[in-house]
């Protein structure tokens, strides 16, 4: 039997954060990562993914994903947050969030989550895309593991 193996190119990521040191910590990690290219600031415009890390979906970061969404575009957005509004979490679903994680949630979730974004957008309506993750969102913040980036 003959195994075929796909191999892809690494994702290439930009990593936004109205906390400076959560952006770099996460970015450091993902630099490690092979399947990850994380770009500087002056290549944004190349990132195929925007990776939103913050406490809550607030206006700071609904800004974070408007301010990408003006300079290049409707960017693939992966937010991490440990509180999620439906209200804006339908805001955020308008500027190109495609997925949504706990803050308590992996590294390597977090790059599986980048990875898909290649997928594009999810054949679905945006309300329907809202309830989505808002649910998932609900039931991924329940269980207890603590966040990677805690000290």
């Amino acid at each position: 039997m003959r195994r075929t193996e796909r191999v892809t190119s690494p994702v290439t990521v930009t990593v936004k954060s109205g906390d400076l040191r959560l952006a770099c910590d996460i970015s450091t990690a993902l630099r490690a990562r092979p399947r990850v290219c994380l770009l500087r600031p002056e290549q944004e415009a190349r990132a195929e993914a925007l990776l939103v890390l913050a406490t809550s979906l607030d206006e700071e970061a609904l800004a974070l994903m408007r301010g990408a969404c003006r300079e290049h575009g409707r960017p693939r957005i992966v937010l991490v947050a440990r509180y999620v509004g439906r209200a804006q979490l339908a805001r955020a679903v308008r500027h190109g969030l495609v997925d949504v994680l706990p803050r308590r949630t992996g590294l390597d979730q977090i790059v599986l989550a980048l990875l898909r974004t290649r997928e594009g957008r999810m054949r679905r309506s945006d309300s329907a895309l809202v309830d989505g993750l808002d649910l998932r969102h609900r039931a991924q913040g329940i269980d207890g593991v603590a966040p990677y980036w805690a000290p």
